[in-house]
């Protein structure tokens, strides 16, 4: 006698930008139902969007989508290959918003030193300005776990331009 398989929900990716109490109130739910991916789903969108909030210093949102990556974006040691996929997406989700809200900011910064290098200001103060910059955002070593490669990089390339 085969034993039944529980039927496979379809979870989707969290939503992003929603206020705290969505988020508590879909948490709630998702609890009072059992189902631990959508917890992890929903508390992927609360912590993604508490670290979008500019509002809010570099260092304390980057503790949020790290926390986001370590205790909600792991599957399960046992989990089947759909379960591991939708995980897998949600470290994506994470690294890409974290990645695109870093890039605006290295842009934005960069945009100002070009903008006041043309009206005056000695290229030696905007290079102290930038080394203060830069590993706050990059941090001290290799690519950081939120970030994807390829906005890594660029923000490199940007860092390179001043320091």
């Amino acid at each position: 006698m085969a034993l039944a398989q529980k039927p496979q929900r379809f979870h989707p990716l969290p939503v992003i930008g929603y206020p705290e109490s969505y988020y508590a109130k879909h948490i709630k739910q998702a609890d009072d139902a059992g189902d631990i991916m959508a917890h992890n789903a929903h508390k992927v969108g609360q912590y993604v969007t508490l670290g979008l909030d500019q509002k809010r210093d570099w260092e304390e949102r980057t503790k949020y989508f790290k926390h986001t990556l370590k205790n909600h974006c792991l599957a399960p040691n046992d989990a089947d290959e759909q379960t591991s996929a939708f995980y897998q997406k949600l470290q994506d989700l994470v690294r890409r918003y974290a990645s695109q809200e870093a890039r605006r900011m290295a842009r934005q910064e960069n945009d100002s030193y070009n903008m006041r290098l043309e009206m005056g200001v000695p290229r030696e103060t905007l290079v102290e300005e930038a080394e203060v910059f830069f590993p706050k955002i990059l941090g001290h070593g290799g690519s950081p776990e939120y970030f994807t490669d390829e906005v890594y990089n660029e923000i490199r390339t940007l860092r390179d331009k001043w320091v």
